[in-house]
């Protein structure tokens, strides 16, 4: 056993290869029909095929081969298409969640723009209700002082009686007759 024969021995020359194993080529009948059956496939197909049908094979297959690159063109169209109705997509869900973030903290400025106008109005309500005391109060302090005016005035008027010297008493007013006596 000199060469390794691929039928007999193992691929790693080890033994136990296809002499222990059982196999349908052991046999030379079997090698034979095999070797028959792969050449007869091989002559099969190296026949000449008649050239009417070689071409109208040749026809279907240009025919086959122009449909596929046209198909391909318009699924890659198609492809092209698609791609961009997704980057659209995207785009317009991107512009639509930044738009709803933004319609949030307007409606949050919102809130807090009717808080605060809440209290600036319940603000201005308190501020006129002190106005409203506070002329009260105004009107009462003016009264109040116009009472204290006389007041005073009336009792700086009988401390200066009750303390000043009486009036000399007012000269007698000369007469006519009298007045012409006295001049020379």
């Amino acid at each position: 056993m000199g060469v390794p024969s691929v039928w007999t021995d193992s691929p790693a020359g080890r033994g136990g290869g296809f002499d222990d194993s059982p196999c349908l080529l052991q046999s030379a009948g079997m090698r034979f029909l095999f070797i028959c059956a792969v050449a007869w496939g091989v002559l099969g197909c190296a026949q000449g095929i008649p050239p009417a049908r070689l071409q109208a094979h040749m026809r279907a297959a240009e025919q086959w081969q122009r449909q596929y690159q046209e198909e391909r063109a318009h699924t890659e169209a198609l492809a092209e298409r698609l791609a961009a109705a997704e980057a659209a997509l995207e785009r317009v869900s991107s512009e639509l969640a930044e738009a709803d973030q933004a319609r949030q903290v307007l409606n949050e400025e919102l809130e807090r723009s009717e808080v605060e106008r809440h209290t600036l109005e319940d603000f201005i309500t308190h501020l006129q209700a002190q106005k409203r005391e506070l002329s009260v109060m105004h009107e009462e302090l003016s009264e109040m002082h116009e009472e204290l005016s006389d007041v005073w005035y009336e009792s700086a008027l009988s401390r200066a009686r009750r303390y000043s010297p009486p009036p000399p008493p007012a000269p007698a007013a000369p007469t006519v007759e009298g007045t012409r006596e006295s001049l020379p």
